[in-house]
């Protein structure tokens, strides 16, 4: 090749690169050009910060919606938050462009001087973030589940026998039994009752990370510049709720870690999750083992809060609708009878159940608002511009409320999975557990315990609606409590076995 044959290719590529460049640039331009989404006129540098709601903000942002359409622009103090209302918006945002969105936002409070941004759950993106998921979806493969099977299995016939036992105390026997089966997987450690010390510190760390979690409470979220002020000043309040909740969680991550290795040492360890990342490890960096530890701590404690607010939401649907519990009993009574328990390989074979469990999931979301996901970069959406350094929050209460997935969305009718006449609606599951590289490693755990107290209580119990002392029906409460999570109500439910021979297998399983 000649000289100048070169030099004409070297010009050709440079000439490539240039015009690569300026349409680069273009784009650029054009993209700071484009109006924001639409939303809620604000205050010069307030913003909309005081129109933010405090308390069921995924409904007021519903109502916004209704105005300004399926994807929202706030302004914040001058930073941007984008509400997105929608199905099709989340999946092409969350979903399809993951890599730009799947970074967490900070937030002083819990990230930064608790250290939940150490956990999976509000972890920046990244290699360490990636390992904690891969360990937990591990854990959880295929391989794995039959020993996971196995202990849900054990441990619910032992829920049975508490409900029929003390049936008042219902939400304490779900509390038990959700980290029950936790401990016992990721420790192999015995959970006797509530009064547990590990239970308790960890129910301690939930409350902790559902209070600090909420937007607006703290006003070091907001103005991130007075976590480096003196503790003894006024309006530093916060100082001391981070350092307690710091501690607690560190306590946590650290003593149930420790009760694992001590038993690894002297041999009596039994197989557990946390017990084969030590064995499997002995060589460990002190970066590697404080992975296992907040890894470990992340598969009890951030799924055990969550799962028993579904089940309770469960025990809300049963009491409100008998004709539903009845439908759901004659399929588990057609499919597995009256001689033996249910077992999780039974599912494939009761399609209303598998309804009536989407339903629980999709009826009251555990988390009406996805944790916030983080814009790393200028983005563009059906001619919007979403500017870099966003927060981005998924309303998930919206999606699964929407009359257009889910005809007559406030009713449970878990038949709506099943008529094929009219469509499908789509699996609640996919908008109830997160999005795109950040959705919940842990659903498959929280979607079989779900189902193994579903399908065991509809084979031996029933839930009713209680007698109060004027002898009439006492009708639950409906409401909802939380923040960052959502529980129902205080209510109560009159809780009975189906039959004498179903207490009977009931206790004779327990008893073996």
């Amino acid at each position: 090749m000649t000289d100048a044959e070169g030099f004409s290719g070297l010009a050709y590529v440079s000439g490539i690169c240039f015009l690569l460049l300026a349409s680069l640039t273009w784009l650029r331009q054009q993209r700071h050009r484009l109006p924001y989404p639409p939303g809620p006129s604000g205050l010069p540098v307030l913003g909309n910060t005081l129109q933010m709601p405090h308390e069921r903000q995924w409904l007021q942002y519903v109502e916004w919606g209704k105005k300004y359409g399926k994807i929202i622009h706030l302004s914040v103090l001058g930073r941007s938050m984008i509400i997105l209302n929608s199905a099709d918006v989340i999946v092409e945002l969350l979903e399809k462009r993951s890599k730009l969105y799947s970074d967490r936002p900070t937030i002083p409070l819990a990230g930064e001087m608790i250290g939940y941004d150490q956990y999976i759950a509000l972890e920046h993106y990244g290699s360490r973030q990636t390992e904690g998921r891969k360990l937990i979806t591990g854990a959880l493969s295929v391989r794995n589940m039959p020993k996971l099977h196995q202990i849900e299995e054990s441990k619910v016939v032992h829920l049975m026998s508490r409900l029929i036992a003390r049936p008042v105390e219902f939400r304490l026997h779900l509390r038990w039994f959700v980290a029950a089966v936790a401990f016992e997987y990721t420790h192999a450690y015995q959970v006797e009752d509530c009064d547990d010390y590990f239970v308790r510190l960890a129910e301690r760390v939930n409350n902790d990370f559902n209070t600090v979690v909420k937007p607006g409470k703290y006003l070091v979220d907001i103005f991130p510049f007075l976590k480096h002020i003196p503790g003894w000043m006024p309006g530093t309040k916060f100082k001391a709720v981070a350092k307690e909740a710091r501690e607690r969680v560190q306590r946590l991550a650290d003593e149930t870690f420790e009760v694992v290795q001590t038993r690894v040492a002297d041999g009596t360890a039994r197989a557990s999750f946390t017990a084969d990342l030590i064995e499997g490890n002995p060589e460990r960096t002190p970066e590697e083992e404080d992975i296992f530890k907040t890894t470990s701590m992340t598969f009890y404690a951030a799924g055990t809060d969550t799962t028993v607010s579904t089940l309770e939401s469960f025990f809300l649907m049963m009491t409100l609708h008998p004709e539903i519990q009845r439908n759901a009993q004659a399929e588990v009574d057609h499919v597995i009878g009256s001689d033996r328990l249910p077992k999780v390989s039974d599912r494939p074979r009761l399609p209303y159940v598998e309804g009536l469990i989407k339903e629980a999931f999709r009826w009251n979301p555990v988390f009406p608002l996805a944790l916030p996901h983080y814009l790393n970069q200028d983005d563009v959406y059906e001619g919007y511009h979403i500017p870099a350094n966003s927060t981005v929050i998924a309303n998930s209460w919206a999606v699964l409320h929407d009359p257009s997935l889910y005809p007559q969305p406030f009713e449970v009718l878990p038949e709506r999975y099943l008529q094929q006449e009219h469509g499908l609606n789509p699996d609640p599951k996919s908008f109830a557990f997160g999005y795109g590289r950040r959705v919940c490693p842990g659903q498959p755990l929280a979607d079989d315990l779900v189902f193994i107290v579903a399908v065991t209580i509809l084979a031996t119990l029933n839930i009713s609606q209680p007698i109060g002392a004027d002898g009439l029906l006492v009708k639950p409460n409906v409401s909802c409590t939380g923040v960052a999570l959502s529980h129902p109500g205080p209510f109560e439910c009159a809780i009975a076995a189906r039959s004498v021979e179903a207490e009977h297998q009931i206790t004779h399983a327990a008893s073996c």
